[in-house]
């Protein structure tokens, strides 16, 4: 299995990926970021996300209101595609990326990702860590594109770190 979580040779984004802009997520948000949960990003979750969308809802509120989660809207060309999230703690935070089900598989996780960087440096996070089941490849190859690394690979998850110059 070690073999399936090595990097690929020259890790690109397709152009037509970018570029991708982050914004902070706003209550008026929660109906997309609740669309975002289809089964296979539920599938895909340590999570399973929420829900209903009541739970969403509540859900919502309270990430908006702490200070130490910060929800971000991906958007490409004016569109919004997907969603990423920063859970600091002190100068580590763990990220989680969701792309919507009609902009997977072009390179918009990886990018999603790059683009979260500037906001990881912006409240203090140096360092990015992630937590992916082990059945999820396309997120392996996102984070791996985007300069994670393999940190470990254990009862089913694959944690991956990024530090941030």
């Amino acid at each position: 299995m070690a073999d399936s979580m090595d990097a690929p040779a020259s890790p690109t984004v397709p152009q037509d990926t970018l570029p991708v802009v982050l914004t902070l997520a706003v209550q008026g948000d929660a109906g997309f970021l609740y669309d975002l949960w289809d089964n296979e990003a539920r599938r895909q979750s340590l999570s399973g996300g929420p829900p209903t969308f009541e739970a969403h809802l509540a859900w919502l509120k309270a990430v908006l209101a702490d200070p130490h989660v910060f929800l971000f809207v991906a958007i490409e060309r004016g569109v919004r595609v997907g969603s990423a999230r920063l859970d600091a703690d002190g100068s580590t935070a763990t990220v989680s990326v969701n792309v919507a089900r009609s902009a997977r598989r072009r390179g918009l996780g990886a990018a999603i990702l790059r683009a979260l960087d500037t906001g990881a440096r912006a409240v203090g996070v140096g360092e990015l860590v992630a937590e992916i089941l082990e059945g999820n490849p396309g997120s392996r190859t996102a984070f791996l594109n985007a300069g994670y690394r393999l940190e470990e690979w254990k009862d089913g998850v694959v944690t991956m770190r990024r530090t941030l110059q």
